[in-house]
């Protein structure tokens, strides 16, 4: 009889052992799982409109194209050590704001565009020290989208110049 009792108390101990190391196993495929999405997150950016900048005489525009470059920059980066570049993010677009806009720029829908960036950068930042799981990623999207969103602002605002140019033409 106590050779039986010994026998169950190691056969479940093995169980409990053999569980744990599984749910472990199960645990690290998920972490896997996670890094693994982080690193394949596709963030979408318009090319850098270089015509628009050359028509308004914008070349050495340096904020607009460092915003631009490290928003570039970022799209490379392992999204679990963005925080550093999100700081610098907001530190070249609160540069940006705090000066006028060239080339005609300096009007309300692009500087609110642009202030929406700088709060959605605002919310990046945050979310690059809590939430990371289920919030970083759509930040980020939503980062990218208000930034292409200013971009084309611009280019719309070139078109309808053209478009009232050649109707005063005539």
């Amino acid at each position: 009889m106590l050779f039986q009792l010994r026998l169950f108390f190691i056969i479940n101990l093995l169980m409990i052992s053999c569980q744990n190391a599984v749910r472990e196993e199960t645990k690290n495929n998920i972490n896997q799982n996670e890094k693994e999405k982080l690193m394949e997150v596709k963030l979408e950016l318009v090319n850098y409109p270089e015509d628009l900048m050359k028509d308004y005489g914008l070349e050495e525009w340096e904020e607009f194209k460092s915003l631009y470059e490290s928003l570039e920059r970022m799209k490379e980066l392992d999204l679990r050590d963005i925080e550093v570049n999100v700081l610098a993010l907001s530190s070249l677009i609160k540069n940006l704001l705090s000066k006028q806009m060239p080339g005609g720029f300096d009007i309300p829908q692009i500087r609110s565009r642009m202030k929406v960036v700088q709060m959605q950068t605002q919310k990046v930042k945050y979310f690059t020290r809590y939430y990371k799981k289920d919030s970083l990623i759509p930040s980020l999207k939503n980062l990218y989208k208000q930034y292409n969103s200013v971009i084309d602002r611009m280019l719309t605002l070139k078109e309808e110049e053209t478009a009232t140019n050649f109707v005063a033409d005539y």
